[in-house]
Order: structure tokens, then C-alpha cells, then sequence
């Protein structure tokens, strides 16, 4: 299955998020704005899975991984509902369809730890997705 279809499936939904901040895609420049949050995208692909008796069943997997990127210093609750709201929209269930197939996300989303890094806190949101 192309990787690209699949990544604009997650990543046109992305940008349906209502409310979603200025979005830093992969291999794409981009200059944060100092005081204001934004969201750093990465895909994050797993080792493919051959089913079926002739191996001709391709299941591909991998995380979409949405950092939430908030200025520090100001407590974490913004950035944390910033993180849920994300986990909500591709909560577990979501099916996003494209040519050919289609994505699934088969966990719910995890929030992880909040860490800082010179001047921000970091959120990551991490969106297990399968097309099987």
C-alpha cells in the first residue's frame, strides 16, 4: 500500500481538529511563533505483517505521532487538553478511507509524559493505526 495515501488520510484528518494550532509537518520548514502552541507531526512506521497462506495480504502499522508543543511556564493544563482533544478526535475506531484502502485506529490514543525542552512543553499523543 502507498505510504503516502496513508499519510494524508491521518494528516488530512489532523486538520480537521477544530481549534488545532499552526502544524510543523515532516521535512517541511517551520519557524514556531514565540508564546504561541503548535503541533509537530511524525510518522512513525512498524514492520509490516504478510497474512494469508500465499502472504499476499499486506497489513501495514505504524504511530501517527502528534507532539503537543506549548510554551512553558504557564502549567501544563492547556497543553494537556490540547493532548486530549487530539486523542479524542482519533479516538480508537476511527477508519479514514482512500483510494484503495483505507487506515484504522486500533488503540485508543496515549498521552504521554509532559517534558520540557528550551522553553516548551512537549506532549506527545501517539495514534496507533493498522490497514488491516
Amino acid at each position: 500500500m502507498n505510504p503516502n495515501f496513508i499519510d494524508k488520510a491521518l494528516e488530512d484528518h489532523l486538520l480537521t481538529l477544530p481549534g488545532a494550532p499552526s502544524i510543523a509537518w515532516e521535512d517541511v520548514e517551520f519557524t514556531p511563533t514565540v508564546g504561541q502552541a503548535y503541533l509537530q507531526v511524525n510518522q512513525l512506521r512498524n514492520t509490516p505483517i504478510d497474512h494469508a497462506e500465499s502472504l499476499d495480504v499486506r497489513e501495514d502499522r505504524g504511530i501517527l505521532q502528534v507532539t503537543v508543543v506549548h510554551p512553558a511556564g504557564g502549567g501544563k493544563v492547556a497543553a494537556l487538553e490540547l493532548a486530549h482533544k487530539i486523542a479524542q478526535h482519533f479516538a480508537l475506531g476511527t477508519r479514514l478511507e482512500f483510494a484503495g484502502g483505507a487506515v484504522t485506529v486500533y488503540h485508543s490514543p496515549d498521552i504521554g509524559t509532559a517534558y520540557p525542552d528550551e522553553g516548551w512543553l512537549r506532549i506527545p499523543v501517539s495514534i496507533r493505526w493498522t490497514t488491516a
